[in-house]
């Protein structure tokens, strides 16, 4: 797999810009994601099974797109099954502490590495037999409670572990606090998104969270993240088309509905 301009693109330093696509619709990433640098596929709380998401990264590889995989648990068979797909990465989620992250590695790695079973059909119809030898599959590991945060250094520390993905919405939930709270309102969240950073910048690591439009996505940049998801399918089409419902019933001297 030695061809991955997205671990290429984090390697480098550089800030990769993606978009999270929840419903499983080749045609989104087709119509949304040319220009990207990764689109975010969403097995977890999206509506993708195996075969959405075996149609999803390829047609984000045709487009040159980064397809990253959020799997739906940490189980072994789960994991190697997706890793088979060769996404550009998998990320995974809640992984609370190192052991979890030494067990990811194990399973999305090869040997010496890892125990990741070899013979994955379309990772040896793109990449050859001699895939594994230079499998570059990004491992991201999803920082999402006060427990991962305060075990972030060793999870970092993990070899294997490529990335580090805050997510706020669980810390949200995790803290008992409402979930619309603006990250910089809440000083725990602040601290959440202060540790990653520290953490994945001490190990030589790349780190990633949604954003919220581009000032979010500035101050992110400005603290050392690289991975950032700017919005998903499911608020651009909502968004778009509420606002287009409400622009064109004040034109026609209609009550908008979100009024």
């Amino acid at each position: 797999m030695s061809n991955n301009p997205l671990r290429d693109r984090l390697d480098a330093g550089e800030i990769a810009l993606g978009l999270h696509q929840a419903y499983p619709a080749s045609g989104i990433i087709e119509a949304m994601c040319p220009g990207w640098n990764f689109v975010w596929i969403d097995v977890q709380h999206g509506q993708h099974d195996y075969h959405s998401v075996l149609h999803a990264i390829q047609v984000a590889d045709r487009l040159g797109v980064g397809a990253v995989v959020r799997v739906p648990g940490q189980d072994p068979g789960i994991l190697g099954r997706y890793a088979d797909l060769a996404p550009a990465g998998i990320m995974v989620p809640m992984v609370q502490d190192a052991a979890e992250a030494r067990a990811v590695v194990e399973a999305l790695c090869f040997a010496p590495r890892g125990r990741r079973s070899f013979g994955g059909r379309r990772t040896g119809d793109v990449f050859g037999r001699g895939y594994y030898r230079e499998c570059r599959l990004l491992v991201v590991a999803q920082i999402e409670s006060s427990e991962a945060v305060g075990n972030v250094d060793s999870i970092a520390a993990v070899d294997g572990v490529d990335v580090l993905f805050y997510g706020p919405d669980d810390m949200r939930v995790d803290l008992g606090i409402d979930i619309n709270t603006p990250v910089a309102e809440h000083a725990e969240l602040v601290k959440g998104v202060e540790a990653v950073g520290r953490a994945a910048k001490a190990e030589g690591k790349a780190c990633g969270m949604p954003v919220r439009g581009p000032d979010d996505a500035v101050v992110r940049a400005g603290q050392g993240y690289q991975l950032l998801a700017c919005g998903s399918d499911a608020y651009y089409l909502r968004a778009g088309g509420t606002r287009t419902l409400g622009e064109t019933q004040k034109a026609l001297g209609q009550k908008p509905v979100s009024d």
